[in-house]
């Protein structure tokens, strides 16, 4: 499936600028903070991603641990691995990522980087 098809779950590290960007580009979006859910814990919020069929996007490397070496059950992880984490920036990367025309399926982890794209299995 095209990215723009896959619905989000922001985590509480997220902008609510960022929040708004994507759902500019017509995302479905679930934002932690918008829930109240301030404080949940990670394997919770990745629960709750999963059961919706939800990417989760972070600035936190504790998602993909838990998907990778402890084999929490994972939808999908979208890890914004920035040295800048101003709202603009994080904005601009992700522009960059949106136009991109690859195919996502579910169980991967997408690590975008100042200037590069990985994605990873998550087996």
């Amino acid at each position: 499936m095209k990215f723009k098809n896959i619905c989000l779950l922001t985590d509480e590290n997220i902008s609510p600028r960022v929040v708004h960007f994507f759902r500019q580009q017509g995302f479905d979006v679930l934002d932690v903070k918008e829930q109240g859910w301030f404080g949940m814990e990670d394997e919770k919020l990745l629960e709750r991603a999963f059961s919706e069929k939800r990417f989760v996007v972070t600035h936190d490397s504790d998602f993909g641990t838990l998907a990778i070496n402890e084999g929490k059950s994972c939808y999908g992880i979208v890890y914004l691995r920035l040295q800048n984490l101003n709202p603009n920036f994080v904005i601009q990367v992700c522009k960059n990522f949106l136009q991109l025309d690859h195919e996502f399926t579910p169980g991967i982890i997408v690590v975008l980087e100042n200037s590069r794209v990985r994605i990873r299995e998550i087996k």
